[in-house]
């Protein structure tokens, strides 16, 4: 992994996909489990929820989140630590936002005023901020517990924060030249799968909701199969 300046987009990219090899191939078994919580993911997707009009939006949600799992996950193994935590986030605000749907459907056309754009008070108390709402009523969505104080964190690094950019800066006394790390660089491997872990764990946690609310009521003849799966995952996981 390179810590050194950045001469040019083609060098960025030669480096991005040197990372991508290079961890890889570090984390052996462990790369597995990236894959193994996917056949989770995937294994619901036939599972035909359009058949129930409640459902079609907090499905939608589902494939919203399973496509951020790809891009935090990619964005890790990149060496983009801090962008892996803002697909987390957004994850975590498209499964509250389904979380929410779930539970009050009738609030499904406050959630779709916002694309007729229209202004809609209702929109702002509820969706504008939709981890404070799940967090102000946690008792009500018990799946969630803990999930908002991650996305606290995660947040922490989707703004200019000082606390999420400034480990990317760098004074080179010897070139009397300022720099910014283009990669979140972590050099102790312990630290790297640490947070690995800790990004399976979430996405995990976000599967949980959604097969819980939803695609446990339509496995049906598949619900077995999928249920030692997530048995598995979460062994794998060390939950």
């Amino acid at each position: 992994m390179c810590a050194e300046p950045i001469t040019s987009f083609a060098h960025f990219v030669g480096i991005e996909e040197t990372n991508l090899l290079t961890n890889m191939a570090n984390l052996g078994e462990g790369f597995f489990l990236i894959h193994n919580l996917d056949i989770l993911y995937v294994s619901c997707f036939d599972l035909k929820p359009l058949d129930t009009e409640i459902l079609k939006i907090p499905s939608f949600l589902y494939l919203v989140s399973h496509s951020e799992f790809y891009i935090g996950m990619i964005s890790y193994l990149r060496m983009h630590q801090s962008k892996s935590f803002n697909s987390l986030r957004a994850a975590l605000d498209s499964t509250f936002t389904a979380y929410y749907l779930l539970k009050y459907p009738d609030k499904t056309d406050v959630y779709l005023s916002k694309v007729r754009e229209e202004d809609n008070p209702e929109w702002d108390k509820i969706f504008r901020s939709i981890k404070g709402t799940i967090k102000k009523d946690i008792s009500k969505f018990p799946l969630a517990i803990g999930l908002p104080e991650i996305h606290e964190f995660c947040s922490i690094y989707a703004h200019s924060d000082a606390l999420g950019i400034l480990h990317r800066y760098n004074e080179n006394i010897e070139k009397q030249r300022l720099e910014a790390k283009y990669f979140d660089y972590d050099v102790k491997s312990e630290d790297y799968n640490k947070w690995f872990g800790y990004l399976l764990f979430s996405f995990y946690r976000i599967f949980m909701i959604y097969w819980n609310e939803i695609f446990k009521l339509k496995a049906e003849k598949n619900a077995r199969s999928i249920e030692l799966n997530i048995i598995e995952n979460k062994k794998r996981i060390q939950i």
